[in-house]
């Protein structure tokens, strides 16, 4: 079908360039449209065959190049394909920084829009920059509601950018009327009420009609829980959060009392605020005397006066039952809080405390006991208790190897045999390293264990000693390390697997440890590079002289002998293989051939069954034709005779009555 539509595409073509000359704008236009249309149903069917996936069209910037193709050739405004192109990924830091923006002005209309509508002497001072302030503030939410409205979402595991989907899914949220109704312009009740036209006789001031700008209030928190995400101080942040909203509350508050104050009349009575006075009078009293009422009636600390009317208490209890309420949930999650920041803290010690409780339990004895208690503050000193098997088993193993190549990668290519080797075997092996920490005096290694593991010194100062223990015959810093040619099992080591020294700790020293185990269990999946390492173990042993040469040519002999073997009976379980699949093959075929055979027969002998049951049946139909044929014959012989009997028997019994009659006849005549 597509072949066709071609064809017909270039004959149009053909024909329509032989009859450019003799048309006219007008069917030159049509021409072009015909085949453009043309065109297009050509690429719809050839697109047919392969259908777009429309769940990941939305992924790719595909629509948007299209969308902005087709303004282009209608001639639509560049502007509009920019704003086709918007799209904000939320993951980024360049997002969160715009969200502490939007946050502060949020902050900013919490706190003045309601104390400029109730402390009227605010807005008589710098009036230019509060009119500044509040339209800067409005000029933000504006470029954060298109902001929000082109932020990306994820969806199938990816970020979707397609403009027009990301508006789709905004406007599928409430989000989109709350940022409309707080970016509604309420100000223009300023063209009859300024905001200066506000006095002590005249409260709330029009900046209460601002009031809307407080709906925006939900990005604040979205910034809040990023940023609580990202601190590396969670705890402490979230007390700052909370005293946060307690001073906001109070600030709310204070307005409030200095609002019903002026509404009952200041210095009616002596529980509302007194403005008589020079320093009553002034704003800074105002505030600061409503914020000390308001944080005594909500904390329900301290004495205040004594409401005199229904309005005052009101207003009182409602602000007890709120102190009782919100403030002692926020009171308790902030101990919650503090008690979380120590959780580390209260768990090393109840395990330090186990621990000496045992010690006292067994008699440990005092010198060992001490010890133990040294090594438990040089741990907490160094890094905080902290389990890293278990801090990290929440993530998954890429993100583990991660972190880990991040921290240990660098110590890892300290160790001479492991220079050079490949990434992989690496990183493989910076997963098996353990962290052990050596109080002064701890003996690493003695002379004569058996080799099990090779350490790396991280931090500390260690001493080779003699067999007294006074002698020191070396000293190993950071960075040291000792015990990995042990791990490799060179054949011809003099040492074997043993111990050559007594390695003691100076003081605390943190060391890694790599098991033996662990090393060929990762091993095993780089052959290569076991050789490698095997090689570099016998350049080092040769340097200290401790490779016995015959040994080792021995041993690689055998190898190389064990090696060619296994090479061999790996070449002859290879042609087994081949050879059991050739079996294999041929006892299919013969099989199917066998199994077409025996349909053959089947079939043959299903003829065969058919056409002797065919010939019985028609012997059977003969010799029944003819029993019946016989049959009828001695039916008619049957009936014959018996219809001559049946005569016989009529004439007699015709003749009885004719004699009848001649007796009857003489006997009537002889009566006369």
């Amino acid at each position: 079908m597509v072949q066709k539509i071609e064809i017909a595409v270039i004959g149009v073509g053909v024909d329509g360039n032989e009859k450019l000359d003799s048309l006219n704008d007008n069917s030159y236009s049509t021409f072009r449209r015909t085949l453009n249309a043309l065109r297009r149903r050509l690429t719809r069917k050839k697109n047919r065959s392969q259908p777009p996936d429309k769940s990941l069209d939305k992924f790719s910037v595909t629509n948007q190049t299209s969308v902005n193709q087709q303004q282009s050739t209608t001639g639509g405004n560049p502007s509009d394909g920019v704003y086709s192109r918007l799209s904000f990924d939320p993951s980024l830091s360049s997002y969160y920084r715009w969200l502490a923006i939007v946050s502060l002005a949020v902050l900013y209309n919490i706190i003045f829009v309601v104390g400029r509508a109730i402390f009227w002497e605010i807005n008589k001072k710098a009036t230019f920059l509060w009119y500044f302030l509040d339209y800067l503030c409005d000029f933000i939410y504006f470029l954060d509601t298109i902001v929000h409205c082109h932020e990306g979402y994820l969806e199938q595991g990816l970020l979707v950018r397609d403009a027009k989907k990301l508006r789709q899914h905004y406007f599928s949220t409430s989000h989109w009327r709350l940022d409309l109704i707080s970016m509604f312009p309420t100000d223009l009740a300023y063209v009859w009420w300024g905001p200066n036209q506000c006095s002590f006789d005249r409260v709330p001031c029009a900046v209460i009609v601002r009031i809307n700008r407080l709906l925006r209030l939900p990005r604040m928190w979205e910034w809040f829980e990023r940023t609580e995400t990202a601190t590396g101080y969670p705890n402490a942040f979230r007390i700052c959060k909370v005293v946060l909203a307690i001073l906001v509350l109070i600030h709310w508050n204070a307005c409030l009392y200095f609002a019903i104050s002026y509404a009952q009349g200041f210095g009616s009575d002596n529980w509302v605020y007194n403005l008589n006075g020079t320093q009553n009078a002034s704003l800074t009293r105002q505030y600061i005397y409503s914020f000390y009422w308001s944080t005594l009636t909500l904390t329900t600390i301290g004495e205040t006066p004594t409401p005199e009317n229904e309005t005052e208490y009101l207003f009182v209890v409602a602000d007890f039952l709120a102190g009782v309420l919100i403030f002692a949930t926020i009171v308790g999650n902030i101990g919650s809080m503090i008690s979380n920041m120590n959780v580390a803290r209260v768990e090393f010690q109840n395990r330090m405390d186990g621990v000496k409780q045992y010690m006292a339990f067994r008699k440990v004895g005092g010198e060992l006991e001490a010890r133990v208690i040294r090594w438990f503050a040089y741990t907490w000193a160094q890094s905080g208790a902290l389990d890293e098997e278990r801090v990290l088993a929440a993530l998954p193993d890429k993100l583990k190897a991660e972190i880990a190549i991040r921290v240990h990668m660098d110590t890892l290519k300290q160790v001479r045999i492991f220079q050079d080797c490949e990434p992989g075997l690496l990183e493989a092996l910076v997963l098996k390293l353990r962290l052990q920490v050596f109080s002064p005096g701890d003996y690493i290694c003695r002379k004569g264990d058996v080799g099990k593991e090779m350490y790396i010194v991280k931090r500390g100062r260690l001493s080779v000693v003699a067999d007294d223990g006074t002698t020191v015959l070396a000293t190993l810093g950071a960075g040291s390390v000792f015990g990995e040619v042990s791990v490799l099992e060179i054949a011809g080591n003099r040492t074997g697997t043993r111990r050559t020294a007594n390695v003691r700790s100076i003081g605390y020293s943190d060391l890694f440890c790599l098991a033996k185990r662990d090393l060929w269990e990762t091993l095993a999946d780089y052959p290569e590079a076991r050789a490698s390492l095997t090689e570099r173990g016998c350049q080092l042993l040769r340097k200290d002289g401790l490779l016995d040469e015959t040994v080792f040519a021995s041993a690689a002999q055998q190898q190389d002998s064990l090696e060619l073997g296994v090479s061999k009976l790996e070449v002859t379980v290879e042609n087994l293989n081949v050879r059991l699949a050739r079996l294999l093959g041929e006892y299919a075929s013969s099989q199917a051939k066998l199994k077409q055979r025996i349909s053959k027969l089947e079939k043959c002998f299903n003829q065969q069954q058919d056409d002797e049951s065919d010939e019985d049946i028609e012997e059977w139909k003969k010799r029944r034709y003819s029993l019946q044929l016989k049959g009828s014959k001695g039916y008619q012989r049957r009936k014959g005779a018996k219809v001559s009997t049946q005569s016989k028997l009529d004439s007699e019994n015709d003749d009885d009555e004719h004699n009848d009659q001649q007796n009857d006849l003489l006997s009537r005549q002889n009566t006369m």
